[in-house]
């Protein structure tokens, strides 16, 4: 089923079926354990009334052994099938997780509902393991239903008053637990989603702490993580308080239960029908029916909860899908790049071929939808609309005149390297960062390489130079190094069309001025060797970037395009204004 299509139900069903040969063998050893541990009462009683009444040896070794036996049974069926029901679970909760890792990591992912990552990460983690805690509590649950039946024919069998009785009251409990699940169901779905909020506010709030405090805005940040919070606890205690009704409820009817056997019980015994070890082992199973009873309980609880986490997994996987493109043109370093936006003065906008060009936007509503679009290679239709207020077309992004959605995902990044402005690194060397599991171009590209990023500079800071350990999100660099890196691994690759945004935002001039230099080397030395600079086009108002870029086209407010130099563009006021605020 496609992930469109995809409901909570829909993915219980297809975990159940994936599962079912685990399941089935989790139910039949699992039942074995609370098959045991209804008759070890019942094979007490029956020891006192045929061996110890009767003073036979015999017969007490005979019941001795059958005892040891139940033992034997209830111990292996409940580590053998906990281990079947746990392998079952833990390996859809693999699957579940790595299956939201491919959909959010798609270059076609496109969600219609924003999502912080503190959200994404609180569904993979906590509702993929609710979810999957259904194949565990399945197996329990029908072994629970199997130990019921061991204890209801036990009791029949010992005094058809006791037996009859029992399995009169018991149904009319489970009747009343029912009524309670709808009230502990809604409960539970609010929890799932205030935890997955307070996490995702939790998140976001550490990844941006530096930003925050350096606006002054961490106090506003605090608050809405409390908020969040308080919603999450004021959830987990209504969740708990209709937990705490269904437990009381089991209490109540298995003292119920265990009141009627005992009164029938001794009833029975004082009219001769029954021996002292039949009413004892009437009693222990009566009230041994408490564990499987509560076992029920248990997987109705656990089914409502995982329900729930199943809907917002599911509506996670739902999200942002879309066709991937399959067209695979033949790679061009000098690839025409060209933006067809609805607005601008020019469509498609086209950027000459082989040319370092820095696209200049005065707009700052355009810019960011540019800088979206050149980041991610398409646009969301839905986006479009909700912009414009009305149906609208979506920018696209053109490489040789092919809409960038129509390539296969996996085949753009040998036509086309985009590097967006936020630098996401990897655990992993510096070297690992830049080209990968790739190996290091020849000694001269390296150099010039490094000195186009400004990596150069940086690795005089580092004392295990490119072998130096990345910590995971580049924790462990400032942002002015992990900007860098990024930088460097975007102009890797040898010759490719690139897109670049904002690349040198965070260095300081000096850097800048070495990066802006070191790419028009980079750029000298990659034509000198016949393969072709490649198309490079850059988001930026950088006057460095600028100065040394082939050409620099402005876009007014007005829609309109200039299309010159920098030292030419620099009498226009306008301009000025935008590259210098």
């Amino acid at each position: 089923m496609s992930s469109s299509m995809l409901t909570g139900r829909t993915l219980l069903r297809g975990m159940l079926r994936a599962e079912r040969g685990r399941i089935i063998g989790a139910i039949a050893l699992l039942s074995c354990w609370t098959a045991g541990e209804a008759l070890v009462p019942a094979l007490v009683g029956a020891t006192i009334d045929h061996a110890i009444a009767g003073q036979s040896l015999p017969l007490l070794v005979v019941w001795l052994a059958a005892l040891g036996l139940c033992f034997l049974m209830l111990s292996s069926g409940y580590r053998l099938g906990a281990r079947l029901g746990n392998s079952g679970m833990n390996r859809q909760v693999h699957l579940m997780r790595t299956r939201i890792a491919e959909h959010v990591m798609d270059p076609g992912y496109r969600p219609a509902t924003a999502r912080m990552p503190g959200e994404i990460a609180a569904i993979t983690s906590v509702d993929t393991t609710v979810t999957a805690t259904i194949i565990r509590q399945a197996s329990l649950g029908f072994s629970a239903l199997a130990g019921l039946l061991v204890c209801a024919g036990y009791l029949l069998w010992a005094n058809l008053w006791v037996g009859l009785a029992v399995l009169a009251i018991t149904p009319l409990g489970m009747a009343a637990l029912r009524w309670l699940t709808p009230r502990l169901s809604r409960a539970s779905d609010r929890l799932q989603s205030d935890i997955a909020a307070s996490g995702a506010a939790a998140a976001d709030l550490m990844a941006g702490v530096q930003v925050l405090r350096g606006i002054g805005g961490q106090d506003q940040a605090s608050e809405r993580y409390r908020a969040a919070s308080r919603s999450a606890a004021t959830a987990g205690v209504a969740s708990a308080s209709a937990t705490g009704r269904i437990e009381g409820a089991q209490v109540l009817i298995s003292g119920l239960v265990l009141l009627s056997a005992a009164s029938l019980g001794a009833w029975q015994v004082a009219e001769g029908a029954m021996g002292i070890g039949t009413l004892l082992g009437v009693l222990g199973v009566a009230q041994f029916l408490s564990t499987p009873l509560g076992t029920l309980v248990s997987t109705v609880e656990s089914g409502t909860r995982s329900i729930a986490a199943a809907d917002r997994v599911a509506a996670l996987l739902a999200d942002g899908g879309r066709q991937p493109g399959t067209r695979r043109p033949a790679a061009q370093p000098d690839a025409a790049l060209a933006l067809d936006v609805p607005g601008l003065g020019e469509r498609p906008l086209v950027f000459v071929p082989g040319r370092f060009t820095v696209l200049v936007c005065a707009n700052d509503s355009m810019r960011h939808r540019l800088a979206k679009l050149l980041s991610e290679g398409s646009e969301n239709p839905g986006t479009a609309a909700v912009r414009e207020g009305t149906a609208a077309a979506a920018a696209r992004l053109l490489v040789d005149g092919i809409d960038a959605a129509q390539i296969d995902p996996a085949y753009l990044p040998q036509l086309l390297r985009m590097a967006p402005h936020q630098a996401h690194l990897i655990e992993g060397s510096v070297k690992e960062n830049i080209v990968g599991d790739a190996a290091l171009p020849d000694p001269q590209t390296l150099q010039l390489l490094l000195r186009a990023s400004g990596v150069d500079e940086l690795l005089g800071t580092l004392p295990d130079g490119l072998e130096h350990q990345v910590q995971g999100r580049g924790h462990n660099l400032s942002g002015g190094q992990r900007q860098r890196i990024a930088l460097a691994r975007a102009l890797s690759g040898g010759p490719l069309a690139r897109v670049l945004h904002d690349p040198t935002s965070a260095v300081d001039s000096v850097t800048e001025a070495n990066i802006a230099q070191g790419l028009v080397q980079l750029r000298a030395h990659a034509a000198s060797n016949g393969a072709g600079a490649g198309t490079l086009l850059v988001l930026s108002t950088s006057p460095t970037l600028l100065h040394a870029a082939d050409e620099v086209l402005f876009l007014a407010a007005d829609g309109s395009i200039t299309r010159s130099t920098h030292r030419a563009l620099a009498e226009n006021t306008t301009y000025e204004k935008v590259v210098g605020r």
